[in-house]
């Protein structure tokens, strides 16, 4: 909790961040009400009309993550990028590793193994949706496709968005993005599948060289 105080004391607007978090939770729970009507169909949404609900909370989320983007930036961005540039990481090798230590690895490893299993359950998920778009696994296959086109586009950009917002910062950004694109689960169309994965394993690979790079720290 000291961390996150310390890392959000000297950001442009902390109400921002706050207030962006709480419109992409919105946006989120406003897809539920469709994914449990869909309970009778057994979850099968293809097909399914967007209702004003879901219109809502899409643009819900992207103006939360919009505004949580904002609120994230440093007040003195030109201090922000010098530091980042002036940046030598060095193995502290002769330093002992202390609880907070221990516990900044921890999270950093359950992050790298979400981060990296991203691919693998993607490949139990491609059966289920032959099934209920109706279409040949060709054409499926474009979901973990872009899925992992995205990882590789987020561990590229988020390299330089860490160097604007901080390392922790940037993390904090991927992972409100990735609760947002969490509503791939209940998009009625493949396209909108597909749009949603990208962006999440962009928020997902951007977790990658950030934490890498606080490992080296």
């Amino acid at each position: 909790m000291q961390a996150i105080k310390k890392t959000l004391s000297d950001r442009q607007a902390v109400w921002a961040f706050v207030i962006g978090c709480i419109a992409v939770t919105a946006g989120v729970a406003a897809h539920l009400p469709m994914f449990v009507i869909a309970r009778s169909m057994h979850y099968r949404l293809a097909g399914m009309p967007i209702d004003h609900a879901m219109v809502g909370g899409m643009a819900l989320i992207v103006l939360g993550t919009l505004l949580a983007a904002y609120g994230l930036l440093p007040r003195n961005l030109a201090a922000q990028r010098t530091a980042a540039a002036d940046i030598v990481i060095a193995a502290p090798e002769d330093t002992p590793l202390g609880l907070a230590h221990w516990g900044l690895m921890a999270v950093l490893v359950i992050a790298l193994v979400i981060d990296v299993m991203k691919p693998a359950s993607l490949g139990f998920t491609v059966p289920g949706m032959i099934s209920e778009y109706g279409v040949p696994k060709q054409t499926v296959s474009l979901v973990p496709f872009f899925a992992l086109a995205g990882t590789v586009t987020g561990s590229v950009l988020w390299g330089w968005i860490a160097d604007v917002y901080g390392r922790k910062a940037s993390i904090l950004l991927s992972a409100v993005i990735f609760v947002g694109t969490s509503i791939c689960g209940a998009m009625p169309s493949l396209a909108w599948n597909i749009a949603m994965c990208f962006v999440m394993g962009a928020a997902a690979g951007g977790m990658l060289p950030v934490t890498y790079a606080l490992l080296a720290k």
